[in-house]
């Protein structure tokens, strides 16, 4: 009785873990399926006010979006502790290693101060991205006025600090001409 105790208990364990790893199959294809096209983010008529965002960097540097007055970038909202962000995150840090000059800002939300954020990028396989962080407090009054918001977001700014697109989630930072893509976006709303 006891021998058969521990098979029923060994096929119950390896069940569990077969459904772990099935659990986690289907997410990753739904995340990568789930990834919004660059292109898709046209820019529309303004959908906010503009964006005055105060942000702490590394160093205890202070700051307020838009960095650079008068010039539209994209604004990517993310957390250390959300799960697609995780996905999401060595692809924006890659696409801005690559492309220096295209103006994305990313800006970490209730993750905890600038340092702390800067620490967990090689766990996250995001080095060299640029550690900005907000308090939820100070970001909160601006996601209220989107329409959905959720994480990861990336945002098109435009020469004016005005929202002009929104991602519905990621956004693919790999897909070919991705560059191109953001370039096309910014010129458009500058």
């Amino acid at each position: 009785m006891i021998r058969n105790w521990k098979k029923i208990r060994t096929c119950a364990v390896l069940a569990g873990w077969l459904s772990v790893a099935a659990a986690g199959l289907w997410h990753n294809s739904a995340q990568a399926e789930a990834l919004q096209s660059l292109q898709e983010l046209e820019p529309e008529p303004a959908l906010s006010a503009p964006v005055m965002l105060p942000v702490a960097g590394v160093g205890r540097t202070k700051a307020t979006l838009p960095l650079r007055a008068g010039k539209p970038y994209m604004l990517h909202l993310w957390a250390t502790w959300c799960m697609p962000c995780r996905e999401e995150l060595p692809k924006l840090a890659a696409f801005l290693d690559k492309n220096p000059d295209i103006p994305v800002v990313p800006v970490a939300l209730d993750s905890g101060v600038p340092e702390k954020v800067q620490a967990a990028l090689p766990r996250l396989h995001a080095e060299g991205l640029p550690v900005w962080t907000a308090d939820r407090q100070n970001v909160e009054p601006f996601l209220k006025s989107l329409s959905e918001p959720g994480l990861p977001m990336t945002l098109l700014i435009d020469a004016h600090g005005q929202v002009r697109s929104i991602s519905d989630g990621g956004v693919d930072w790999q897909e070919i001409g991705a560059a191109g893509t953001v370039r096309s976006l910014l010129q458009q709303v500058e």
